[in-house]
């Protein structure tokens, strides 16, 4: 919030590490805020300051049933979907998404499990989203030590069928759509879209501008074009299967995080090479107004 009212961030190249981006935060620059989260809880009290500002926002958050064992400091979900209800009053249910990501599956988080702890979320949200978006267990080489000690394995392409012709119906029960993003395959006649999670369709409804990426995120991707003010090896969260965490938890669990600086994290060194991102060059329609 701090970066907001002054109208910038800046940012760390993750690839050029010298490199750090200027980034413009003004109302007249930000089409708009996605905010993806785990735990959106703390961004709930300013929601009203933002739309104050004349900020347009939507929020994708991760509601996922596992435990202490794959997501060791992830809040407890019931607690998730509380804040993902409390968001949808403030913002309505069309600007929240549900995200059950990744779908794991193990000796302990069979079909059965999935089955039990999808209806419920479901059910818990019921009226307070229209979409969920999910995606299969990708594999990193971290995660290789994960596969041989058994915590972590690949998802089989039956387990991939069984779980949408379960979770379909039951999503379908509490008025819930189900869409898999950079997926491969055709998934329509179980009732699955293939929709981005940052899906143009949403910003042509709301009426918010967009462009398009030059070059996909990943294989499969279509999401708007968006800038990502965040960065790796900040999550405290600390679960297995992610891929953004590449430090170990020590290392992040002692890093100093500064209210006052320009970075999120971090803070801009005397060697480094600012960069200006351009913002925007006329002003929207609706600031006229």
């Amino acid at each position: 919030m701090n970066r907001v009212r002054a109208g910038y961030a800046m940012v760390r190249n993750p690839v050029c590490r010298t490199v750090v981006h200027r980034v413009p935060l003004t109302p007249q620059d930000v089409d708009m805020f996605v905010f993806v989260s785990k735990d959106p809880h703390p961004a709930v009290p300013h929601i009203g300051e933002l739309r104050d500002m004349g900020y347009e926002m939507s929020f994708q958050v991760t509601v996922n049933p596992y435990g202490r064992d794959l997501e060791p400091n992830v809040p407890d979900c019931g607690d998730v979907a509380d804040s993902v209800k409390e968001i949808s009053r403030l913002l309505g249910k069309e600007r929240v998404v549900w995200r059950y990501d990744p779908v794991v599956f193990s000796e302990k988080y069979n079909i059965d499990f999935h089955r039990e702890s999808f209806g419920r979320l479901a059910g818990e949200l019921d009226g307070s989203v229209e979409r969920c978006v999910f995606s299969f267990l990708d594999v990193y080489d971290k995660h290789l030590p994960l596969f041989s000690s058994g915590r972590l394995r690949m998802v089989t392409d039956e387990e991939r069928i069984l779980f949408m012709r379960t979770a379909v119906p039951l999503a379908r029960e509490h008025g819930i759509s189900m869409s898999l993003c950079c997926g491969s395959g055709d998934y329509s006649s179980l009732g699955v879209e293939s929709r981005p999670c940052f899906d143009p369709r949403d910003l042509r409804r709301w009426g918010i501008p967009y462009e398009m990426q030059s070059v996909p995120v990943r294989a499969g991707c279509g999401c708007a074009k968006s800038i990502d003010i965040g960065a790796y090896d900040t999550c405290r969260h600390d679960c297995i299967y992610c891929y953004a965490n590449r430090a170990a938890s020590s290392a992040r669990s002692n890093r100093t995080y500064d209210p006052g600086s320009e970075m999120l994290c971090g803070s801009v060194g005397p060697d480094d090479d600012i960069v200006a991102i351009r913002g925007r060059k006329s002003a929207r329609l609706s600031d006229f107004s």
